[in-house]
Protein backbone atom coordinates (compact mmCIF):
# COMPACT_ATOMS: atom_id res chain seq x y z
CA UNK A 1 0.00 0.00 0.00
CA UNK A 2 2.85 2.20 0.28
CA UNK A 3 4.14 1.76 -2.60
CA UNK A 4 0.51 2.50 -4.49
CA UNK A 5 0.06 5.17 -2.29
CA UNK A 6 3.72 6.60 -3.21
CA UNK A 7 2.93 6.12 -7.13
CA UNK A 8 -0.54 7.95 -7.11
CA UNK A 9 0.59 10.65 -5.20
CA UNK A 10 3.82 11.03 -7.61
CA UNK A 11 1.29 10.48 -10.49
CA UNK A 12 -1.30 13.07 -9.17
CA UNK A 13 1.83 15.46 -8.05
CA UNK A 14 3.07 15.06 -11.99
CA UNK A 15 -0.13 15.71 -13.54
CA UNK A 16 -1.24 18.54 -11.01
CA UNK A 17 2.30 19.83 -12.18
CA UNK A 18 1.30 19.97 -15.75
CA UNK A 19 -1.90 21.49 -15.74
CA UNK A 20 -0.01 23.93 -13.85
CA UNK A 21 2.37 24.87 -16.59
CA UNK A 22 -0.10 24.28 -19.18
CA UNK A 23 -2.27 27.20 -17.62
CA UNK A 24 1.04 29.48 -17.12
CA UNK A 25 1.54 28.84 -21.16
CA UNK A 26 -2.06 30.02 -21.58
CA UNK A 27 -1.90 33.17 -19.89
CA UNK A 28 1.11 34.00 -21.26
CA UNK A 29 0.25 33.77 -24.92
CA UNK A 30 -3.66 35.45 -24.36
CA UNK A 31 -1.38 38.66 -22.74
CA UNK A 32 1.35 38.31 -25.20
CA UNK A 33 -1.73 39.00 -28.25
CA UNK A 34 -3.24 41.89 -25.70
CA UNK A 35 0.04 43.91 -25.44
CA UNK A 36 0.34 43.44 -29.48
CA UNK A 37 -2.96 44.38 -30.48
CA UNK A 38 -2.83 47.43 -27.95
CA UNK A 39 0.53 48.50 -29.80
CA UNK A 40 -0.58 47.90 -32.81
CA UNK A 41 -4.00 49.65 -32.27
CA UNK A 42 -1.79 52.84 -30.74
CA UNK A 43 0.26 52.67 -33.79
CA UNK A 44 -2.48 53.15 -36.02
CA UNK A 45 -4.00 55.77 -34.26
CA UNK A 46 -0.57 57.58 -34.38
CA UNK A 47 -0.14 56.80 -38.13
CA UNK A 48 -3.65 57.97 -39.22
CA UNK A 49 -4.30 60.53 -36.92
CA UNK A 50 -1.13 62.27 -35.41
CA UNK A 51 1.38 61.59 -38.64
CA UNK A 52 -0.44 63.69 -41.52
CA UNK A 53 -1.00 66.85 -38.58
CA UNK A 54 2.60 66.49 -37.80
CA UNK A 55 3.80 65.78 -41.74
CA UNK A 56 1.60 69.04 -42.54
CA UNK A 57 3.41 71.09 -39.76
CA UNK A 58 6.44 70.20 -41.29
CA UNK A 59 5.46 71.14 -44.45
CA UNK A 60 4.02 74.37 -43.39
CA UNK A 61 7.21 75.21 -41.51
CA UNK A 62 9.62 74.58 -44.81
CA UNK A 63 7.32 76.94 -46.60
CA UNK A 64 7.73 79.25 -43.95
CA UNK A 65 11.54 78.75 -44.21
CA UNK A 66 11.12 79.50 -48.12
CA UNK A 67 9.78 82.65 -47.39
CA UNK A 68 12.99 83.79 -45.15
CA UNK A 69 15.11 82.61 -48.06
CA UNK A 70 13.95 84.28 -50.82
CA UNK A 71 13.55 87.35 -49.14
CA UNK A 72 17.43 86.59 -48.18
CA UNK A 73 17.90 86.26 -52.56
CA UNK A 74 15.26 89.13 -53.44
CA UNK A 75 18.12 91.13 -50.76
CA UNK A 76 21.16 89.54 -52.21
CA UNK A 77 19.89 91.01 -55.85
CA UNK A 78 18.79 94.28 -54.58
CA UNK A 79 22.49 94.86 -53.20
CA UNK A 80 23.64 93.93 -56.56
CA UNK A 81 21.22 96.57 -58.48
CA UNK A 82 22.07 99.41 -55.44
CA UNK A 83 26.04 98.88 -56.15
CA UNK A 84 26.35 97.98 -60.01
CA UNK A 85 29.55 95.76 -59.50
CA UNK A 86 30.54 93.42 -61.39
CA UNK A 87 32.55 90.45 -60.72
CA UNK A 88 31.74 89.65 -56.95
CA UNK A 89 28.77 86.83 -56.66
CA UNK A 90 26.28 86.72 -53.66
CA UNK A 91 25.19 82.93 -52.83
CA UNK A 92 21.79 82.31 -51.70
CA UNK A 93 20.31 78.72 -50.15
CA UNK A 94 16.79 77.58 -51.41
CA UNK A 95 16.00 74.40 -49.39
CA UNK A 96 14.09 72.46 -51.88
CA UNK A 97 11.80 70.43 -49.84
CA UNK A 98 11.49 68.76 -46.35
CA UNK A 99 12.05 64.95 -45.18
CA UNK A 100 9.97 62.38 -43.68
CA UNK A 101 9.63 61.56 -40.35
CA UNK A 102 12.05 58.80 -38.84
CA UNK A 103 10.70 55.04 -37.25
CA UNK A 104 6.99 55.94 -38.83
CA UNK A 105 5.24 55.82 -42.58
CA UNK A 106 5.58 59.23 -44.29
CA UNK A 107 6.49 60.71 -47.63
CA UNK A 108 9.10 63.43 -47.68
CA UNK A 109 8.27 66.86 -49.75
CA UNK A 110 10.42 67.45 -52.60
CA UNK A 111 10.39 70.84 -54.71
CA UNK A 112 11.79 72.32 -57.96
CA UNK A 113 13.69 75.60 -58.36
CA UNK A 114 13.95 77.04 -62.14
CA UNK A 115 15.82 80.26 -63.85
CA UNK A 116 13.23 80.78 -66.49
CA UNK A 117 14.68 82.51 -69.84
CA UNK A 118 12.38 85.44 -71.41
CA UNK A 119 9.54 84.63 -68.83
CA UNK A 120 8.00 88.25 -68.44
CA UNK A 121 7.04 90.55 -71.50
CA UNK A 122 6.73 94.52 -70.64
CA UNK A 123 5.72 96.48 -73.30
CA UNK A 124 5.67 100.55 -73.21
CA UNK A 125 3.95 102.78 -75.26
CA UNK A 126 6.22 106.55 -75.41
CA UNK A 127 8.90 108.24 -76.93
CA UNK A 128 10.89 105.85 -76.84
CA UNK A 129 8.77 102.78 -77.19
CA UNK A 130 10.31 99.94 -74.81
CA UNK A 131 9.12 95.81 -75.39
CA UNK A 132 11.21 94.27 -72.88
CA UNK A 133 11.19 89.89 -71.98
CA UNK A 134 12.29 89.32 -68.84
CA UNK A 135 13.82 85.98 -67.17
CA UNK A 136 12.88 85.46 -63.45
CA UNK A 137 13.62 82.73 -60.35
CA UNK A 138 10.50 80.31 -59.64
CA UNK A 139 10.18 77.27 -56.87
CA UNK A 140 7.93 75.27 -57.11
CA UNK A 141 6.68 72.93 -53.93
CA UNK A 142 5.20 69.08 -54.48
CA UNK A 143 3.84 68.70 -50.69
CA UNK A 144 2.13 65.59 -49.82
CA UNK A 145 0.46 67.05 -47.20
CA UNK A 146 0.65 70.88 -47.23
CA UNK A 147 -0.65 73.00 -49.85
CA UNK A 148 1.65 73.34 -52.82
CA UNK A 149 3.14 76.85 -52.96
CA UNK A 150 5.41 78.73 -55.47
CA UNK A 151 7.90 81.55 -54.67
CA UNK A 152 8.64 83.63 -57.83
CA UNK A 153 11.38 86.22 -57.95
CA UNK A 154 9.78 88.46 -60.70
CA UNK A 155 11.27 92.10 -62.01
CA UNK A 156 12.59 92.76 -58.48
CA UNK A 157 9.65 91.88 -56.52
CA UNK A 158 9.05 88.49 -55.08
CA UNK A 159 5.16 86.58 -55.74
CA UNK A 160 4.04 84.03 -53.21
CA UNK A 161 1.19 81.82 -55.72
CA UNK A 162 -0.78 78.95 -54.66
CA UNK A 163 -3.88 77.32 -56.22
CA UNK A 164 -6.22 79.95 -54.49
CA UNK A 165 -4.36 82.82 -56.10
CA UNK A 166 -1.42 84.88 -56.04
CA UNK A 167 -0.37 88.15 -53.87
CA UNK A 168 3.21 90.43 -54.37
CA UNK A 169 4.79 89.27 -51.31
CA UNK A 170 7.81 92.03 -51.85
CA UNK A 171 7.35 94.65 -54.04
CA UNK A 172 9.47 95.30 -57.16
CA UNK A 173 11.07 99.04 -57.78
CA UNK A 174 8.44 100.40 -59.13
CA UNK A 175 7.23 103.76 -57.66
CA UNK A 176 5.14 106.85 -58.65
CA UNK A 177 5.25 110.90 -57.95
CA UNK A 178 2.71 113.32 -59.55
CA UNK A 179 2.95 115.92 -57.25
CA UNK A 180 4.79 117.71 -59.32
CA UNK A 181 5.24 116.48 -62.92
CA UNK A 182 3.97 112.80 -63.59
CA UNK A 183 7.13 110.49 -63.24
CA UNK A 184 7.12 106.95 -62.81
CA UNK A 185 10.18 104.78 -61.45
CA UNK A 186 10.54 101.65 -62.78
CA UNK A 187 13.85 99.18 -61.92
CA UNK A 188 13.20 95.86 -63.79
CA UNK A 189 15.48 93.27 -62.76
CA UNK A 190 15.98 91.12 -65.98
CA UNK A 191 17.25 87.16 -64.55
CA UNK A 192 19.53 85.53 -67.06
CA UNK A 193 21.70 82.63 -67.28
CA UNK A 194 24.98 81.22 -69.42
CA UNK A 195 23.95 80.99 -73.00
CA UNK A 196 20.32 81.59 -72.48
CA UNK A 197 19.04 78.43 -71.10
CA UNK A 198 16.31 77.96 -68.49
CA UNK A 199 18.12 75.34 -65.66
CA UNK A 200 16.51 73.62 -63.43
CA UNK A 201 17.54 71.46 -60.12
CA UNK A 202 15.12 68.99 -58.07
CA UNK A 203 15.34 67.44 -54.91
CA UNK A 204 14.93 67.73 -51.04
CA UNK A 205 17.87 69.17 -49.87
CA UNK A 206 19.76 72.58 -50.28
CA UNK A 207 20.54 74.58 -53.63
CA UNK A 208 22.53 76.89 -53.76
CA UNK A 209 22.08 79.56 -56.04
CA UNK A 210 24.72 82.56 -57.49
CA UNK A 211 23.99 85.82 -58.43
CA UNK A 212 25.98 88.80 -59.88
CA UNK A 213 25.43 91.78 -61.49
CA UNK A 214 26.08 91.75 -65.66
CA UNK A 215 25.03 95.55 -66.67
CA UNK A 216 22.45 97.74 -66.71
CA UNK A 217 20.74 100.18 -68.82
CA UNK A 218 18.76 103.57 -68.40
CA UNK A 219 16.05 105.28 -70.43
CA UNK A 220 13.90 107.94 -70.32
CA UNK A 221 10.85 107.90 -71.76
CA UNK A 222 8.11 110.37 -72.37
CA UNK A 223 4.53 110.79 -73.34
CA UNK A 224 3.78 107.13 -72.60
CA UNK A 225 -0.05 106.17 -73.72
CA UNK A 226 -0.36 102.99 -72.01
CA UNK A 227 2.11 100.13 -69.95
CA UNK A 228 1.69 96.13 -70.45
CA UNK A 229 3.01 93.78 -68.58
CA UNK A 230 1.99 89.91 -69.91
CA UNK A 231 2.96 87.55 -66.37
CA UNK A 232 1.46 84.25 -65.38
CA UNK A 233 0.80 86.13 -62.24
CA UNK A 234 -1.83 89.10 -63.22
CA UNK A 235 -3.58 88.96 -60.11
CA UNK A 236 -0.23 90.15 -57.99
CA UNK A 237 0.90 92.93 -60.41
CA UNK A 238 -2.92 94.29 -61.37
CA UNK A 239 -3.52 94.67 -56.69
CA UNK A 240 0.06 96.00 -56.85
CA UNK A 241 0.45 98.72 -59.48
CA UNK A 242 -3.60 99.69 -58.74
CA UNK A 243 -2.38 100.95 -55.15
CA UNK A 244 0.57 102.12 -56.13
CA UNK A 245 -1.13 104.34 -58.39
CA UNK A 246 -3.75 105.83 -55.68
CA UNK A 247 -1.37 106.20 -53.58
CA UNK A 248 0.23 108.26 -55.81
CA UNK A 249 -2.60 110.51 -56.18
CA UNK A 250 -4.37 109.48 -59.49
CA UNK A 251 -7.67 108.69 -59.38
CA UNK A 252 -9.28 105.37 -60.80
CA UNK A 253 -12.25 105.28 -59.82
CA UNK A 254 -13.76 107.39 -62.10
CA UNK A 255 -11.53 106.38 -64.74
CA UNK A 256 -10.19 110.24 -65.50
CA UNK A 257 -6.36 109.68 -65.07
CA UNK A 258 -6.46 105.79 -65.57
CA UNK A 259 -7.53 102.78 -66.36
CA UNK A 260 -5.98 99.07 -65.46
CA UNK A 261 -7.21 95.78 -66.32
CA UNK A 262 -6.58 92.40 -66.67
CA UNK A 263 -6.88 89.83 -69.47
CA UNK A 264 -5.23 86.43 -70.47
CA UNK A 265 -2.01 87.16 -68.22
CA UNK A 266 -1.32 90.49 -69.77
CA UNK A 267 -1.65 93.38 -67.17
CA UNK A 268 -2.61 96.98 -69.31
CA UNK A 269 -2.90 100.50 -68.09
CA UNK A 270 -3.89 103.05 -70.60
CA UNK A 271 -3.17 106.55 -69.74
CA UNK A 272 -5.78 109.22 -70.17
CA UNK A 273 -5.57 112.41 -68.84
CA UNK A 274 -3.48 114.62 -66.58
CA UNK A 275 -4.73 118.14 -65.41
CA UNK A 276 -1.48 120.37 -64.93
CA UNK A 277 0.55 117.45 -66.76
CA UNK A 278 1.31 117.87 -70.36
CA UNK A 279 2.61 114.01 -70.51
CA UNK A 280 3.31 111.11 -68.40
CA UNK A 281 7.07 110.19 -68.07
CA UNK A 282 9.15 107.46 -66.67
CA UNK A 283 12.77 106.97 -65.39
CA UNK A 284 13.13 103.17 -66.70
CA UNK A 285 16.58 101.06 -65.44
CA UNK A 286 16.74 97.50 -66.70
CA UNK A 287 19.34 95.77 -64.32
CA UNK A 288 20.89 92.35 -65.85
CA UNK A 289 21.31 90.06 -63.34
CA UNK A 290 23.34 86.45 -64.09
CA UNK A 291 22.06 83.59 -62.37
CA UNK A 292 23.65 79.76 -61.77
CA UNK A 293 22.21 77.30 -59.32
CA UNK A 294 25.53 75.65 -57.97
CA UNK A 295 25.80 71.59 -57.45
CA UNK A 296 22.76 69.12 -57.67
CA UNK A 297 21.33 67.92 -60.72
CA UNK A 298 21.21 70.45 -63.35
CA UNK A 299 19.16 70.33 -66.51
CA UNK A 300 19.88 72.93 -69.49
CA UNK A 301 17.03 73.57 -71.88
CA UNK A 302 17.60 75.13 -74.94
Amino acid sequence: MRKKSKIITTKTGIQMKKLKNSDNAVVGIVAAFLIIGLVVAVLSVIQTQYVPKWMEEKEADHMNMLADQFAQLNYAISTHVLNEKTDIPISTTITLGSKEMPFLMSMRAFGELKILHDNVEISINGTPNKNIKIGTIKYSSYNNYFIDQSYIYECGGVILSQQSGNVMYIKPFFTANFLEDAILNFTIVNISTIGNKDTSVHGFGPAPIQTEFKNFNYSFIKDIKYINITTNYENSWLNFLNSTLIKAGLNYADQKNYTISANDGKISIHILDFPGNDEFKMHLTISKIGAQIAPGWVEDRQ
